[in-house]
């Protein structure tokens, strides 16, 4: 096969991957209200700012402002104005985040499992060892400065 065909093929299983329901679902922890709160709830105990919130998700300043007035009303965090800095927010979920997340971490997670007894053991393991060989390549790429730049 050549590589324009290979090329094709894979973009269009990477396609129809996108549109497949576990990957909807786990986008949602990728992306959005849930990863914001995950990454509240994985920073449990710690001071969190919208800030640090917007630079580790790579979302913007504007976008994670939102989000987090909709987990706000939605009373799934807390949001407190710092003493010493009154310009400076900190963030945590609440219990009622947690217990949120929690549930929707258990759900993906049972849905992988399932995935797991359909696909079987050493196909799951192949495609382990796949992923993790496309994103350490990733890297490869970058430090050869192999990567078109730019977006479309």
């Amino acid at each position: 096969m050549k590589n324009e065909e290979l090329r094709n093929r894979l973009m269009q299983e990477l396609w129809k991957m996108n549109r497949m329901d576990i990957i909807v679902h786990l986008m949602e922890f990728v992306e959005g209200e849930t990863a914001v709160l995950g990454h509240l709830v994985e920073h449990g105990g710690q001071t969190v700012n919208p800030s640090h919130i917007s630079d580790d998700l790579h979302i913007s300043r504007a976008r994670t402002a939102n989000i987090l007035r909709a987990l706000r009303e939605k009373g799934r965090i807390s949001m407190e104005i710092d003493d010493e800095d009154r310009r400076k927010m900190h963030v945590e979920a609440t219990p009622e985040g947690r217990a949120y997340y929690e549930e929707k971490l258990s759900f993906i997670a049972h849905y992988f499992d399932i995935y797991i007894d359909v696909i079987g053991e050493d196909d799951i393991r192949e495609l382990i060892r796949l992923l993790e060989k496309t994103v350490a390549s990733e890297g490869v790429l970058k430090e050869k400065h192999l990567i078109p730049e730019g977006k479309i």
